[in-house]
């Protein structure tokens, strides 16, 4: 009976642990995406800034919907810096805050990806040691 007990208490870590993990992996996800993102502003930046005053291009209002705007002036960008407050910035300016952007978010990354090794190899040995316990006679 007391092995029982002892396997079921491992079970149940088995379980925490697998739910950690998994939420972990949505939360690198969502990072992951996040990078992305940030990348490709600080390509749309570059492609900005080669674009002259007066042409017409085409600005994104959702997914596949975009409408046909032109363009007065590149040189100042209004940017959310947080709690509703916009800055203006030109597009250098603009793209270091957003590679710094990308930096922090990489390192919390990093972190994230240790952490989930830390989970993994936890429930690795816990695994093997849960089948050892039940496969025993």
């Amino acid at each position: 009976m007391e092995k029982e007990s002892k396997a079921q208490e491992m079970y149940m870590e088995f379980k925490m642990l697998d739910h950690n993990i998994k939420q972990l992996q949505k939360q690198l996800e969502a990072v992951t995406h996040q990078i992305i993102e940030l990348t490709m502003t600080g390509s749309s930046l570059d492609e900005l800034s080669k674009i002259e005053a007066g042409k017409e291009i085409f600005v994104p209002l959702s997914s596949g919907i975009f409408a046909k705007a032109g363009i007065k002036d590149t040189s100042e960008l209004l940017v959310n810096v947080g709690a509703n407050v916009a800055v203006k910035k030109d597009i250098i300016s603009t793209k270091r805050l957003i590679e710094k952007q990308i930096d922090e978010i990489k390192k919390i990354q990093k972190q994230m990806i240790e952490e989930l090794e830390k989970l993994t190899g936890q429930a690795s040995i816990l695994e093997r040691q849960l089948h050892e316990l039940v496969s025993e006679e």
